[in-house]
């Protein structure tokens, strides 16, 4: 579907650094979505093992909010696996706060050397909202 969804990719002269997704029509979880059907999504944000910790995360997730902040959108979600701390303490960091929503999503993917693999995922949603200041600043 067009416009679904925005892509976001940070560089740093012709390298890529991270990226991330911002997707326009709502959560993608089934329980988040219901929770929270008025919310933008952040999701698939990764950057880079050799450039973890230079603010690259966090450019991506501003430069989202600053989208749907630009588009009129005042709650922006992002959900985060048990299994990944660095990311929670980063998305708290940044303001986005637990909801107590979780989905389980489970899925098949296939490595480099052709192997698939099966993984269960357990998120949780959090929640920022941009506040009318935010929303402002956002140009």
């Amino acid at each position: 579907m067009e416009g679904a969804a925005t892509y976001l990719v940070a560089w740093r002269g012709d390298e890529p650094l991270g990226a991330g997704m911002v997707q326009w029509g709502g959560c993608l979880g089934p329980e988040a979505r219901a929770a929270f059907p008025g919310a933008v999504e952040i999701n698939h944000v990764q950057v880079r093992e050799e450039f973890r910790g230079q603010g690259v995360g966090t450019s991506l997730i501003g430069a989202a909010e600053n989208l749907a902040a630009g588009r009129g959108r005042t709650q922006v979600a992002i959900a985060v696996n048990d299994e990944n701390p660095e990311a929670a303490r980063l998305y708290a960091r940044l303001g986005y706060a637990p909801t107590g929503v979780l989905d389980v999503s489970e899925y098949d993917w296939t490595d480099d050397d052709g192997v698939v693999h099966h993984a269960i995922e357990r998120d949780q949603l959090l929640v920022k909202e941009l506040t009318t200041l935010a929303l402002s600043t956002s140009d």
